[in-house]
């Protein structure tokens, strides 16, 4: 595979040049690090990888209005250090794995886990390169001089940004994101359930704590396999063949003393308000279900201060205090004996599902014997916004086991066909499937145009 790494604006511009006067596909990346939704690998035979990772500046951190301006190559964990080296009081958000660019997440509409998790959302304005080599400022950003270039999303006319996002318009070249404000407090919000069926009635009364305000954060649940993965193997809680049967996954509850399904939130602001929110979520959890287990830890600044996010203990704070890490990396190798040989490799499905407990209750049941056939147990997680949540249907295996190989592509085509009956498009998809009924856009527009911008999570 060859590529180009231009390390400027200018630099991108004599390469796009070359790919036009040569009519040369471009596979455009951040990082090169999305590999759950297939890394840095051209898609299209033929294309040369326009590789942005020396396009690293942070160009701005503002701690008074809270936002940064980066260029591709800045990493979550990059964009910590600056805030942390420079003594800035903000904290950004960042992804489960701090490796990934903030721009590539954000243009494939990535999410993390605080008050700004959904990054794309809040963009305030970003700077294109079109194949011809012409830039484009959007918003405010547009106007000379302007003093609300990365505080306004209004703009003159049509609103452009998202042209860009998960798209191959142009190449991206600076992003302005909005941070959050370094806190006073935090709390470390957890509640679990002990049932599957559960997870009907914690979407619902969630989902309506999201719309209403007295939830105003990401909430994000896992299934008790998810959490089991990251924290080991199958071998350390089963040693028969085959996925965990559900017999076994009960006993592992009670030894672990965990539920089915765990919902993980963070509380952020000044003491008294962050304490209000937990007791009001408190007063309606108790009401609605009352089987569930609460947990609040709070912390806050010495001597009525700021709090410092890398204070917070890693098992309370890490990502929900904008600690970029690798938590998540261990997950992948869950099918693989210890010890033993392989290559791990994980992917996902990840459909948009309305906010209604019955239909995720339904997905899951759904999703559950799709799983069985291939092998590998119910792994999943997701992440609830105010009216819809993006289902997060993962699954890791052998890439070196054909069988293995095999039996994951079922599932994902078992998935998509079912996502597919009851209208639910997708949140995003590896690139190997970009080419599916489901995105019939994106495929046309790969093949149409020499200047492909895939926006690449790291």
């Amino acid at each position: 595979m060859y590529g180009f790494s231009p390390a400027s604006t200018e630099e991108l511009r004599s390469v796009l040049q070359i790919a036009n006067k040569f009519a040369i596909p471009l596979w455009t990346f951040s990082r090169g690090k999305n590999l759950g939704y297939g890394g840095p690998a051209p898609r299209v035979n033929g294309s040369v990888a326009l590789d942005l990772h020396r396009m690293n500046k942070i160009i701005e951190v503002n701690d008074e209005f809270a936002y940064a301006v980066v260029e591709p190559g800045v990493s979550f964990a990059d964009l910590y250090n600056y805030c942390v080296e420079h003594h800035l009081k903000v904290w950004p958000s960042t992804a489960s794995l701090g490796w990934g660019s903030v721009m590539g997440n954000t243009l494939d509409r990535g999410m993390g886990f605080g008050a700004h998790f959904s990054h794309h959302q809040v963009m305030a304005g970003i700077e294109v390169m079109l194949a011809d080599g012409d830039l484009v400022r959007t918003g405010q950003w547009g106007i000379s001089n302007s003093q609300s270039a990365f505080l306004s999303k209004f703009t003159y006319g049509p609103s452009v940004e998202g042209l860009f996002l998960q798209s191959n318009l142009g190449v991206v070249t600076k992003l302005s994101i909005w941070l959050m404000p370094q806190p006073e407090a935090y709390m470390c919000c957890s509640f679990s359930m002990p049932a599957f069926e559960d997870i009907e009635v914690m979407v619902d009364t969630f989902g309506q704590m999201r719309r209403d305000g007295t939830l105003p954060n990401c909430v994000w649940m896992a299934s008790v396999i998810e959490n089991l993965c990251i924290s080991g193997r199958r071998e350390d809680f089963w040693k028969g063949e085959g996925p965990i049967p559900q017999w076994r996954v009960a006993e592992l509850q009670k030894e672990l003393n965990v539920g089915y399904w765990l919902a993980r939130w963070g509380l952020y602001g000044s003491k008294r308000i962050v304490q209000a929110q937990f007791d009001q979520i408190q007063d309606v959890l108790r009401k609605v279900a009352p089987s569930g287990e609460l947990k609040g830890a709070l912390y806050t600044g010495e001597n009525g201060g700021l709090l410092d996010a890398a204070s917070v203990p890693p098992e309370h704070g890490q990502m929900f205090v904008g600690l970029p890490s690798l938590w998540s990396l261990p997950l992948i190798n869950w099918p693989l004996p210890r010890g033993g040989n392989g290559k791990a490799a994980h992917g996902d499905y990840a459909p948009l599902i309305p906010s209604s407990g019955k239909m995720v209750l339904e997905w899951m049941r759904v999703s559950a014997p799709i799983y069985e056939a291939a092998g590998i147990e119910l792994m999943c997680d997701f992440f609830m916004y105010e009216r819809h949540i993006v289902a997060m249907n993962m699954f890791t295996y052998d890439q070196l086991d054909v069988e293995q190989g095999k039996r994951v592509h079922g599932l994902y085509h078992g998935l998509y066909q079912e996502a597919k009956k009851r209208g639910y498009g997708m949140y995003r998809a590896h690139v190997n499937h970009m080419g599916e009924k489901s995105a019939p856009i994106m495929k046309g527009l790969v093949r149409a145009n020499y200047c492909v911008q895939i926006s690449l999570q790291t």
